[in-house]
């Protein structure tokens, strides 16, 4: 949080413009969420060949790599190894739809490895950021399934393309889920943010509920340590200039 912002100038806090930027953009992860959950769908609908699969299943790879990248779940942290992350889904998926013939095999243990290495990093992420990142869950829950399937599309030798089909279509399903689900937690997330952003321009008598309010909100992970600490010192400074008989921002001066 920037340190240029004073305790009651809520309306200007780095805290609000977190809000305002995850705000609009938890639209993202739930249009990568349809649009997956569409291509998986028809993906289980479909007769493909091995070549048409690769093409659509290159696809997945890359619109989910750009949800990833510009991922509201990371916003205001730390976010670069999930950009790095999105770029390499990308690149991923250009090279699958653009592998010339693939064979069966190569489909299998391409789309696999590149399964388990997404999940694998899904997984890691979240649990290691799970005190930063307030829907740790889904992301984890979404790298489980991811690692679960890549592992089981590269350890079946005598994968058949009816095989392939369930797995990619699987995967694309269930996770598109997840991603929806996880952009509507996020929308009531920006609620949460945006009241712990005005609790210092409120009345500061009720200290003890306002403190309250903003435990909960970092006990839910909402708001990150340093952020709850900045935020209950600006309540505490709000209190005591009211017992001083002063109300916060209170610039008017008497009359001549």
């Amino acid at each position: 949080m920037s340190q240029g912002s004073s305790p009651g100038e809520g309306s200007h806090s780095p805290l609000r413009e977190l809000a305002e930027q995850i705000r609009h953009l938890w639209w993202i992860p739930l249009l990568t969420g349809l649009v997956s959950i569409g291509l998986g769908l028809a993906i289980l609908a479909t007769d493909w060949t091995v070549h048409a699969l690769a093409v659509v299943t290159g696809l997945v790879f890359i619109i989910r790599g750009i949800g990833l990248a510009f991922s509201p779940a990371y916003a205001g942290r730390t976010s670069g190894e999930q950009i790095a992350a999105g770029i390499a889904g990308v690149i991923a998926g250009v090279v699958l739809a653009a592998w010339p013939g693939p064979s069966l095999l190569v489909l299998a243990f391409f789309a696999g490895a590149w399964l388990a290495v997404s999940g694998s990093f899904h997984i890691v992420t979240s649990v290691s950021r799970r005190r930063a990142l307030p829907h740790w869950g889904f992301t984890c829950t979404a790298g489980v399934i991811e690692l679960l399937l890549g592992i089981w599309a590269m350890r079946r030798p005598e994968a058949t393309l009816v095989l392939l089909i369930t797995i990619i279509g699987l995967w694309a399903v269930l996770t598109g889920v997840i991603y929806c689900a996880l952009a509507f937690e996020i929308r009531g997330a920006t609620q949460g943010l945006a009241k712990a952003a005005d609790l210092t321009r409120r009345d500061p008598a009720q200290l003890a509920d306002q403190q309250d309010r903003l435990a909960r909100l970092h006990a839910q992970g909402i708001l990150s340590t340093q952020e709850y600490t900045q935020l209950k010192a600006s309540l505490l400074a709000a209190h005591r200039s009211t017992q001083a008989g002063h109300e916060p921002g209170d610039m008017t001066s008497s009359g001549p």
